[in-house]
């Protein structure tokens, strides 16, 4: 007797919820978000707390109704907080309706999109990746995660997703994704073909010139590419790469100089351009401006605390200037995310035995010789 009234009393709560979300829903399509958003938030909170409440064991239909109730609430949310191009709040409640029923129609591919836009590009990949999985025809879900992959430097799966893409050719921003992620995976060759016969359509195009430019560097033709790069920035002086691409090329031939003025220029145009950040700081480094190269790597780290160069070089230069516990910091730090590089190991070995932890340093010079030996197995 007690078990079916406390069926009842389950059933007639998650009754009321519905109510109230088909009053929400009423209210959206009249037109209403203001009210539709305090209803569903409502909903939200009232839903997931019975939700928390309800025993883990219990999974009949009283638990599903509430659960789908509470996962069109949240989806709601997210959407209507998407339509504000607030990104960052529909990406938390639509993760919550995510996280309630990931099959819930559509959305992986909303969250994935909301975590796009919020410049999120990590967390967007594994939802894109689903709603692709679930529909393959969807080329808005293909492209946004060729995207996030190329901003996450999988350069390899932006390729892999737009190599067939039918608008790639027709839209200069994917055409010059596609051309970067094939001279990022090594294969500038294939780059400057199809960017050579891509401009003779768009000898216009800022971002196409800068492509082909890159693959012209990247096989060592640099007259050609210092041509192709100055051409880009002609039509648009803050065009994307240009100037980076420049310095690199200048920074190879020993100018530093124009590099550090290439670098410095790309920087003003693009500062959030992490990857230029660094080699300025490296060619800094060269120039033996280490106090302006330490300011930079501070702020790419501080951008992305993963960045294993980075971290190596600070460190390197820390212990140069004496500070020996820092660049211990900063070098542990880098193998834990390149394990793999001997010279981290050999660079970190040197900071401990500046710092006294002989132990240490012995350990980590041990570990460079493994390292250095199997370079020398790998190329015989």
């Amino acid at each position: 007797m007690l078990l079916l009234l406390a069926l009842f009393l389950a059933a007639s709560q998650v009754d009321g919820l519905e109510q109230s979300l088909a009053i929400a829903d009423r209210a959206l399509q009249a037109g209403n978000a203001a009210e539709a958003e305090a209803r569903y938030i409502a909903i939200a909170m009232d839903g997931e707390a019975r939700l928390h409440r309800l025993p883990a064991s219990e999974k009949g239909e009283a638990r599903a109704h509430l659960t789908a109730t509470v996962t069109a609430a949240c989806f709601n949310l997210g959407i209507l907080a998407a339509r504000r191009s607030e990104f960052g709040p529909a990406a938390t409640w639509l993760a919550r309706a995510a996280d309630l029923t990931p099959g819930y129609p559509n959305v992986q591919f909303a969250l994935g999109t909301a975590y796009f836009n919020a410049g999120q590009y990590a967390q967007a990949i594994d939802p894109l990746g689903r709603a692709l999985a679930t529909d393959r025809g969807n080329a808005s879900a293909r492209r946004m995660l060729a995207l996030a992959r190329f901003n996450t430097e999988s350069y390899e799966d932006t390729v892999t997703l737009l190599r067939d893409d039918p608008q790639r050719d027709a839209d200069p921003s994917l055409a010059y994704v596609y051309g970067v992620a094939l001279v990022r995976s090594d294969r500038a060759a294939e780059a400057a073909t199809v960017f050579s016969r891509l401009l003779e359509s768009h000898r216009d195009s800022a971002p196409l010139n800068v492509v082909l430019g890159m693959a012209y560097a990247e096989q060592g033709d640099h007259d050609a590419a210092i041509q192709a790069l100055k051409r880009a920035l002609a039509i648009d002086p803050q065009v994307r790469e240009a100037n980076a691409t420049l310095g690199l090329l200048y920074f190879k031939q020993g100018q530093l100089s124009e590099a550090q003025a290439s670098l410095r220029a790309e920087l003003k145009s693009h500062p959030d351009d992490i990857r230029t950040a660094h080699l300025l700081a490296t060619v800094l480094d060269l120039d033996g401006k280490q106090e302006e190269a330490v300011k930079l790597l501070r702020t790419v780290i501080a951008a992305r605390p993963g960045h294993a160069n980075a971290r190596y070089l600070l460190g390197k230069i820390l212990l140069t200037q004496g500070h020996a516990a820092d660049a211990v910091a900063q070098l542990e730090a880098a193998v834990r995310v390149s394990p793999e590089s001997a010279n981290v190991h050999y660079q970190l070995a040197q900071a401990y035995t500046k710092a006294g932890r002989a132990d240490d340093a012995a350990r980590e010079f041990d570990r460079y010789q493994q390292l250095k030996a199997k370079q020398r197995e790998r190329g015989r």
